[in-house]
């Protein structure tokens, strides 16, 4: 008897053993990386913010390493080569989304930047296209934009020089913009469900990293007090579905006026019917038509809004800057009228000066997790199917073999010797390849007709000499603190 429970005993710490020894081995081919805790492989070295964590491991192991998050592997890619080479020139390989606990539970995968196959074709092609009828680059888009730039002059000018918080004012003007092309009309800014609705929105933002463990292990979201944020983020997610989406697609279908194209619900609405009378294959359907609605609402106003943000705080920290970018444009545009597009090629200090808060402000630092559709040799590692892959973006917008001194804001950074744009192939803030972001065109449009205006029109200073600090918040985007600001208006 006592022989027989030694040799369980025995058996027993041989098996853990070798589990535990398992679970500090990486998988054979994949790239190398730090060592791994039994496991929790390397979760505990992790933070919201990676962006320091990759420079380290990228200076020990190289342009391609490995990372487990508990028991699930991801390949982080870094440097302009490498991420070029794999969704540029493998774009076949590489332009899948990884399964996401939280994607296909809120999205049940449809939309247009979580999913992946023909699915995300058909509605990312069907997406951009609809943006360019609806004039992205375009004068008719440039109007829109006015339209919402006049109504956000107003309230600044309603703050009379007054120290304020400026970020739920540039959200809602930005937010507006999407909802003029989307909706086919804009909310007053007091308007009670567009508060509503612009909060559920900013609550996800911020509660994005705290449900990344749902991705590893989705039970955690039954633990009582809700720690990861899942119940409150599809709280959020219904907030947005039932008030605002559902109601104002389905006033779309009540409107039988086929021949109405002023906003994207009506162009798709069409198009869907069009390809069911035809009995073509679509996915072009009423669920896809509200993801995808979700997903330009994300395209189309976080990075807009965080990115004019960020404007700021630079202007706040470096008025010589703000001033620059204002004698230009007073030189060249003046105050008698509104800038436009047309005024881009002669301020070119200004556009200088928008590049660098997009690549200073790092917005994205590893954009959205990528995934390889079956497995692939690359560089020689073994990426296995479906493996998370993760651009690390900071790696080219802070490389100092690029550009000499990122780590300081200088707009000279996209100017030639005579004073000229220079075009950057490293500067990725929208990444790269098929999965650029979707609302690029439109955030370029945006970001120019409203700083320039913005500039015109007012001069920003801190409040009783507070600068914002420099360093943001990493939540769904790399954002600034909260900030006082005043808008003096220029005479």
């Amino acid at each position: 008897m006592w022989d027989f429970g030694v040799t369980t005993v025995a058996l027993f710490l041989v098996v853990v053993l070798v589990v535990l020894w398992l679970s500090t081995r990486r998988a054979p081919g994949l790239p190398p990386g730090p060592p791994l805790l039994p496991f929790v492989g390397n979760a505990l070295s992790m933070d919201s913010d990676p962006r320091v964590l990759y420079k380290n491991l990228r200076q020990k192991y190289g342009d391609i390493f490995s990372l487990y998050v508990f028991h699930k592997p991801l390949i982080v890619l870094n440097g302009y080569n490498v991420i070029k080479e794999a969704i540029v020139k493998n774009a076949d390989v590489f332009s899948d989304r990884p399964h996401s606990f939280v994607n296909d539970f809120i999205a049940k995968g449809k939309g247009v930047i979580g999913t992946s196959g023909h699915l995300w074709h058909e509605q990312r092609r069907f997406a951009l296209n609809a943006l360019r009828e609806f004039g992205v680059g375009r004068t008719i888009m440039e109007d829109k934009i006015h339209e919402e730039i006049a109504q956000f002059v107003l309230a600044l000018e309603e703050q009379k020089g007054r120290g304020f918080n400026i970020q739920l004012l540039v959200q809602n003007a930005v937010s507006n913009v999407i909802c003029s092309i989307i909706f086919g009309k804009r909310f007053e800014y007091t308007d009670p469900l567009f508060v509503k609705f612009l909060k559920a929105l900013d609550e996800n933002f911020r509660s994005s990293t705290a449900s990344g463990l749902l991705n590893v292990f989705p039970l955690v979201r039954h633990l009582p007090g809700d720690p990861f944020k899942f119940r409150k983020t599809m709280d959020n997610v219904n907030i947005v579905d039932n008030l605002l989406i559902k109601p104002l697609v389905q006033d779309h279908l009540d409107d039988q006026d086929e021949e109405n194209r002023d906003d994207f619900i009506h162009v798709y609405l069409k198009e869907m019917r069009r390809r069911q009378q035809k009995q073509e294959t679509t996915t072009l359907d009423l669920e896809n038509l509200a993801r995808t609605i979700s997903d330009l609402f994300v395209a189309g106003t976080e990075t807009t809004a965080t990115t004019i943000r960020w404007a700021l705080v630079y202007f706040l920290n470096y008025p010589d800057v703000q001033e620059k970018c204002f004698q230009e444009i007073l030189e060249n545009v003046g105050q008698s009228r509104r800038p436009s597009m047309k005024d881009k090629t002669n301020l070119p200090y200004v556009e200088a000066t928008i590049l660098e808060a997009l690549r200073y402000a790092d917005i994205a630092p590893t954009a959205v997790p990528h995934a390889v559709a079956h497995d692939v040799q690359f560089r020689g590692y073994t990426f296995p199917k479906g493996v998370t892959v993760m651009l690390n973006l900071d790696s080219v917008l802070q490389d100092t073999d690029v550009w000499g001194d990122p780590q300081n804001f200088r707009p000279d950074h996209f100017l030639d010797r005579a004073g000229k744009i220079q075009k950057r192939d490293e500067f990725i803030p929208f990444s790269l390849g098929r999965r650029v972001c979707l609302g690029e065109a439109m955030a370029r449009m945006e970001l120019f007709l409203f700083l320039t205006t913005m500039i015109q029109r007012f001069k920003f200073v801190p409040v009783n000499g507070k600068k914002p600090p420099m360093h943001g918040i990493m939540g769904f985007t790399h954002s600034p603190s909260e900030f006082q600001v005043k808008a003096i208006p220029r005479n």
